[in-house]
């Protein structure tokens, strides 16, 4: 797990799975919410990832720590970088939650996405994109959204699943419980 700066500086993460897979917490794009999807390998002591729109990044060594660079769609990767910003690693218990997670079936066959920044954002694709925060717990990560929603992320013995309530006081049968999937663990696909 990365954490870098786009190009208004403000932190989003990377994402890097065992399967080959990568998802970034970045959410200005076209897709919102739901982040970004790609794939990565290794390159000269870095890696580099190639995302479904276009985008390309690289996160190298440099110096005592890793730069992370970014690449406009069809960019050459030879040339100077779109943008460029100090890469770090999120070495805490956080990391387990941080990244897009694919939430309950709308009524029109979409999905609900959620998604955990390590800053402590919280973006939900309800209502067409909205902002809200989070924090760890000792019960798992707790998103509050502003029309007073909360959402608790929590792994069970059948894996993980979401609960939502509305106010302060979370009721031993929240409203709206459902599955959680964090995308990147199964193999989803890469369009370019």
């Amino acid at each position: 797990m990365w954490v870098a700066k786009d190009e208004q500086g403000q932190e989003f993460d990377i994402v890097l799975f065992s399967n080959g897979q990568a998802v970034s917490t970045w959410v200005k794009g076209a897709a919102g919410a739901r982040g970004e999807r790609g794939l990565w390998r290794f390159h000269e002591g870095g890696v580099t990832v190639f995302f479904d729109d276009g985008w390309t990044d690289r996160i190298e060594p440099q110096g005592d720590g890793f730069v992370h660079r970014g690449f406009a769609p069809d960019a050459d990767l030879q040339a100077p970088p779109r943008n460029e910003s100090p890469a770090t690693r999120l070495p805490d218990e956080r990391a387990g939650f941080v990244g897009v997670w694919r939430l309950n079936k709308e009524p029109d066959g979409s999905y609900l996405y959620v998604t955990l920044q390590s800053s402590g954002r919280a973006f939900s694709t309800i209502a067409g994109g909205t902002e809200g925060k989070w924090e760890l717990t000792p019960e798992g990560a707790f998103a509050q959204w502003p029309d007073g929603w909360n959402d608790l992320l929590s792994s069970g013995p059948q894996g993980y699943q979401k609960r939502s309530w509305v106010g302060s006081s979370q009721t031993t049968t929240p409203p709206d419980v459902s599955m959680a999937e964090r995308a990147g663990e199964s193999k989803f696909s890469v369009q370019p």
